[in-house]
């Protein structure tokens, strides 16, 4: 199985919040794939940029050596694209960037790690892992 962080796991991991920070040792450990979407590395960038934090800075650059960025491509966004209209035609919403994650995940075959398991419930398809709970 390989795991695809969301946003919300890579902040509590450098927030030194202890379930996640074993969860993601643990799986370190045991030579479990861990990527990181690059809709995800951008929304954690971009929080670099609006706040400067040095040391959560440093972390999450060696995060990103062990847990490789993989970019998203034509079949995640056609798959987004799809989730996004069923989504619509049944009356949900859910955040473009979240959509992207869970296409991505989908696509690819990855469990999709991440506290916010309410915010993609109703997308078909997607497996999830909480590392908070």
């Amino acid at each position: 199985m390989t795991y695809a962080l969301d946003t919300n796991i890579i902040i509590a991991v450098l927030n030194r919040e202890a379930t996640p920070v074993k969860r993601f040792n643990d799986a370190v450990i045991n030579n479990e794939p861990i990527i990181i979407p690059s809709a995800v590395d951008y929304e954690v960038s971009r929080g670099f940029y609006h706040t400067s934090i040095p040391r959560k800075e440093a972390v999450y650059k060696n995060m990103r050596l062990n847990c490789p960025v993989i970019e998203i491509n034509e079949e995640i966004w056609d798959c987004a694209a799809k989730i996004w209209a069923k989504l619509r035609k049944s009356g949900h919403t859910v955040d473009d960037f979240d959509i992207l994650i869970a296409a991505f995940c989908i696509v690819n075959g990855y469990t999709l790690v991440t506290n916010n398991t309410k915010h993609f419930k109703d997308i078909d398809g997607l497996t999830m892992e909480n590392w908070t709970a």
